[in-house]
């Protein structure tokens, strides 16, 4: 007689899966995946994206301004610049009477160099303006201080070659208000040292229309003292 069979011990088998629970595992799988490839995807992006530039205010004219102009605060704005393109002597905020020595176009920085105290014009005759005389180069300003008198010339151009043929007189015994500096890289063991390339002069409306328009072609005389 054969020997009775042994009880069979531990779990029984799994039972198959119905197509239902096949459709929701390959589903749940699916988005599993889904999931772990967006996180891998942002993780990348987060990775090799490069940070977000820092900035910094910058007060810049809300619309065009004439030379002259005392600057009010409807005049300006604040703006978000890149910080290492920030100008050099960007105005942080709007100093008390300040006139602008040239105009400003909409947009343009507001920097100590295009701006007077309201104290450049004390002493000066009703519709007075301050205006912007650029020279080029610190040579053209050399021994020129506050209180000097000058004139101003403008080179001539031929119209059709472009070469130059004389001068002309656009502003005669004026005087001197400031001559603005901006750092220079000539400076003693690197240092940056204060250069001036333009001299703000005291004339009248018509006069820094002229200048204005000169831009680029103006040098400045010194008289001799009265």
């Amino acid at each position: 007689m054969p020997p009775p069979p042994l009880p069979v011990t531990g779990s029984a088998p799994p039972r198959p899966l119905g197509p239902s629970a096949r459709r929701r595992r390959r589903l749940l799988r699916r988005w599993l995946a889904a999931g772990l490839t967006a996180a891998a995807g942002g993780l990348a992006v987060a990775t090799l994206a490069p940070p977000a530039p820092r900035t910094a205010a910058l007060l810049v004219a809300a619309r065009d301004l004439p030379a002259g102009a005392a600057l009010l605060a409807a005049d300006v704005r604040v703006v978000r610049w890149p910080a290492d393109q920030r100008p050099d002597g960007a105005v942080p905020a709007l100093p008390a009477g300040a006139v602008l020595g040239s105009p400003l176009r909409r947009g343009e920085p507001v920097t100590d160099a295009r701006t007077a105290g309201p104290g450049v014009l004390a002493g000066q005759p009703p519709g007075t303006l301050a205006a912007l005389v650029d020279v080029g180069s610190p040579a053209g300003l050399t021994g020129l201080a506050p209180g000097a008198r000058v004139d101003v010339l403008a080179r001539t151009d031929d119209p059709v070659t472009g070469a130059a043929t004389g001068a002309e007189r656009l502003a005669a015994d004026v005087v001197v208000l400031a001559v603005p500096t901006a750092a220079g890289a000539d400076g003693l063991l690197g240092a940056a040292a204060p250069t001036a390339t333009s001299v703000l002069v005291a004339v009248d409306a018509a006069t820094a229309a002229a200048l204005t328009a000169a831009a680029g072609r103006t040098v400045v005389v010194l008289r001799a003292p009265r």
